[in-house]
C-alpha cells in the first residue's frame, strides 16, 4: 500500500518541479531587452551595422537585387519590417542593391575585342553575340559596330560587329 501512495506523491512533485523550472526558464529568457527594429533601407552596410550594434541587435546578408532607385552597395530591404518589436541579440536579415538593371552602355568601336569585353565585364554587360565581317578600314579584332548604341540604357542582347580585317589579310 505504500508504494500505491508513492508513486502519485512522486508525480505531483515531478509535475511542481516542472512548473517551477519552467516559470524560471521563461523569466530568464524575457531578460532580454524588446527593442524597435529600424528602418534600414538606403543605408550602406556600414552605417547599418554600425546602428544596429548600437542596439544590440545584428545584421545577416541575405542577398543582392537590382533597384533603379536605390546605388549599388546599399540595403533595398529587410526581413523584419522596421517598427517591429523583437528581443536584444536577434538578426536582421538584408538585401543589398546591385543598381539598376539597365546600365548605359560604354562606347566600344574602334577598340579590340579583348579590351573591350574587359570594360564590359567591370560594367556588369556580357557580349550576347559576336558577328565577324570582313572589313578594309578596321584591323583584325576590331569593334567596328554595337548594339545598343552607345549611352543607350540597355544592357541585355549586347551584340558587336567585329572585323576580321582585309581580305587579303586571310589569305596569307
Amino acid at each position: 500500500m505504500k508504494n500505491f501512495i508513492k508513486i502519485p506523491v512522486f508525480i505531483i512533485i515531478l509535475f511542481g518541479l516542472g512548473i517551477v523550472s519552467g516559470h524560471f526558464t521563461f523569466k530568464l529568457m524575457s531578460l532580454n531587452k524588446t527593442l524597435t527594429v529600424p528602418d534600414l533601407t538606403s543605408k550602406s552596410m556600414i552605417d547599418a551595422t554600425n546602428d544596429l550594434r548600437s542596439k544590440g541587435l545584428y545584421i545577416r546578408l541575405e542577398g543582392e537585387g537590382y533597384d533603379s532607385n536605390i546605388p549599388q552597395g546599399y540595403i533595398i530591404r529587410q526581413d523584419i519590417p522596421p517598427g517591429n518589436k523583437i528581443k536584444e541579440g536577434r538578426e536582421i536579415g538584408v538585401v543589398l542593391s546591385r543598381g539598376p538593371r539597365i546600365k548605359f552602355v560604354p562606347d566600344i568601336v574602334g577598340q579590340p575585342l579583348d579590351a573591350a569585353e574587359g570594360l564590359l565585364k567591370e560594367k556588369g554587360i556580357r557580349i550576347g553575340r559576336i558577328i565577324y565581317v570582313h572589313s578594309e578600314k578596321a584591323q583584325k579584332n576590331v569593334i567596328i559596330a554595337q548594339r545598343p548604341e552607345a549611352n543607350e540604357k540597355s544592357a541585355e542582347n549586347f551584340q558587336v560587329v567585329v572585323s576580321l580585317g582585309d581580305y587579303s589579310e586571310e589569305e596569307q
